[in-house]
């Protein structure tokens, strides 16, 4: 969101490019080709992204930053991280909060909804499937519908060891063959 422009919000498609990124105060060109992504929103998002435009920006250029700091730059994250997200995270509970935490979660939730790999990378910019792996925690439901898989299918093997045990065989006796001489 640091390095996005006005210009990069499609109202119509209810989506954001990402074109650029943001080092240092400075713009660049994303450090790979998925760097370069489109992000699709919900119709409550955008209209939550308009909102916030009127009410703060409503002379923003195409040029001007979603998020503008100082002097016509982007937005200072670390100020915001420390004034903001950390005072409302620690009055939460919460502790440990910064930025690249919060793209673990970004992915790990959309992990926990069943969002298909190739979408959770697109949006993070990923370049690799393991990538995008070490971005990815199993939350509580993912653990239980990994136990609750392991339940079932020990439970469908017990039921059939239990048949195969109860099912007496059935014993031919071998007829006796008469030696010759």
């Amino acid at each position: 969101m640091r390095g996005l422009r006005w210009s990069s919000v499609n109202w119509e498609q209810y989506s954001i490019v990402i074109r650029e990124s943001v080092w240092e105060s400075h713009s660049t060109l994303p450090k790979t080709k998925k760097g370069y992504r489109k992000i699709i929103l919900t119709p409550h998002q955008i209209d939550a992204l308009l909102k916030y435009k009127n009410q703060n920006y409503p002379n923003a250029g195409a040029n001007d930053w979603v998020l503008p700091g100082a002097k016509g730059r982007p937005i200072d994250m670390n100020r915001v991280m420390t004034h903001h997200v950390r005072p409302i995270a620690e009055k939460l509970g919460i502790a440990g909060v910064h930025w690249h935490a919060l793209r673990h979660l970004n992915n790990t939730i959309m992990l926990d909804e069943n969002v298909d790999i190739a979408t959770r990378k697109d949006r993070l910019g990923h370049t690799t499937d393991r990538v995008n792996l070490i971005y990815s925690h199993a939350g509580d439901r993912a653990q239980l519908a990994a136990s609750e898989a392991i339940e079932k299918r020990f439970e469908a093997v017990q039921e059939e060891v239990q048949k195969r045990l109860s099912v007496t065989p059935t014993v031919t006796q071998q007829q006796e063959v008469p030696a010759t001489c």
